[in-house]
């Protein structure tokens, strides 16, 4: 009966402890089952995006680093079921690296590119800063006495602020009598130019022409008669724009390619060089324009004599203008004059012949 009751007694202990065992070792498994389903649909499902998070991070790090190593991190990491490497794949081409590296160099090299492209003007922008731009007029005093072979003068406060640079408004100690004579071109009017030039040809007189752009484009033959005759041929721009208001509003790229248009055309139509002389058209000017024109290699011609003769319904009395010009006459005088005018066209031979009768001689202004 012991017998009977031990064997019972260890046969439901072994049943105990083999119930027990086999539970825990089923939970064991379907926490490792558990374990790995849930792994399986993090890589599948929801956690794709964190994969594609992952490997976009590791796409972005790699490329600055200037690697592609994170193809493969991002196939070891994720599950086989995510196929990692179409997302490899599909991150890369949203982000590749050379994309990104192109990201990171761009800036630089834009910043480079811009920096060298207009190094100059950027400094002469900033350079020109410290002058002055206010807008002043060009104008002269006659001399006290006239007809007496005296020079005209311009205020002290002109004086220093034209000093610095390449200014002509006279000669300051002329070697002899010697007289400019200038001409504005900047439209042409009744074909009076060719009386100017007839006139000049016939007393062999030479003469500086200042003409615009347009005044070339719509009279080439005239400019290359001038030429072609000896007168020199100067720049008074392209669209005769007030200089000041265009360096305030535009910048002095604008300014200079209004000279550059008319030194080119001029090339081309003559295949001479235009020498760098510039007449600022209305004589307006400013202490930053004439800094800018300077740097640039430009000398600026002013005058010491003109008058109202531009106006042509209202043309002065050609013997009150003879009168007038010769009784400023003085050495190294530039006069200016227009070859609208018609009373011009009416006393030029008369002025020529009266002004050598005193002892001067006529010259090309110069650099």
């Amino acid at each position: 009966m012991k017998t009977r009751l031990f064997c019972l007694l260890c046969f439901t202990t072994l049943a105990i402890l083999f119930s027990f065992g086999l539970t825990g070792c089923l939970d064991v498994s379907t926490g490792d089952t558990s374990t790995s389903t849930q792994s399986s649909t993090t890589g599948t499902s929801a956690p794709t995006t964190a994969t594609t998070t992952a490997a976009t991070t590791t796409t972005t790090v790699a490329s600055t680093a200037g690697t592609t190593t994170h193809d493969t991190t991002t196939t070891t990491v994720a599950p086989t079921t995510t196929k990692p490497s179409t997302t490899a794949t599909t991150t890369t081409s949203e982000t590749p690296p050379s994309a990104s590296t192109a990201t990171t160099t761009t800036p630089a090299s834009s910043t480079t590119t811009g920096s060298a492209s207009q190094p100059t003007m950027s400094g002469d922008e900033k350079w020109l800063d410290q002058f002055d731009n206010n807008k002043t007029g060009w104008y002269f005093q006659p001399a006290a006495k006239l007809g007496e072979d005296q020079p005209a003068t311009v205020p002290s406060s002109v004086l220093k602020l034209i000093e610095p640079f390449h200014v002509l408004w006279q000669e300051p100690e002329p070697a002899g009598k010697i007289l400019y004579l200038t001409f504005d071109e900047g439209y042409e009017y009744k074909e009076l130019s060719d009386v100017v030039l007839n006139v000049l040809k016939e007393k062999k007189v030479v003469a500086s022409f200042f003409i615009t752009g347009s005044y070339l484009r719509h009279n080439p033959e005239r400019v290359q008669r001038m030429a072609e005759d000896g007168h020199l041929v100067l720049n008074h721009t392209d669209t005769h724009p007030n200089l000041v208001d265009l360096l305030a509003t535009q910048g002095s790229d604008a300014v200079l390619e209004e000279l550059r248009l008319v030194e080119t055309a001029f090339t081309e139509l003559t295949g001479r060089q235009m020498p760098r002389i510039i007449r600022p058209p209305e004589g307006s000017y400013s202490e930053r324009v004439l800094a800018l024109l300077d740097r640039a290699g430009y000398t600026v011609a002013f005058w010491s004599f003109a008058y109202r003769d531009w106006l042509t319904d209202e043309q002065p009395d050609p013997q009150q203008a003879l009168d007038k010009i010769l009784g400023n006459l003085h050495p190294g005088s530039v006069i200016l004059l227009h070859a609208v005018s018609a009373t011009n066209g009416v006393i030029l031979p008369e002025l020529i012949d009266t002004a050598r009768a005193r002892g001067y001689t006529f010259e090309l202004v110069h650099e």
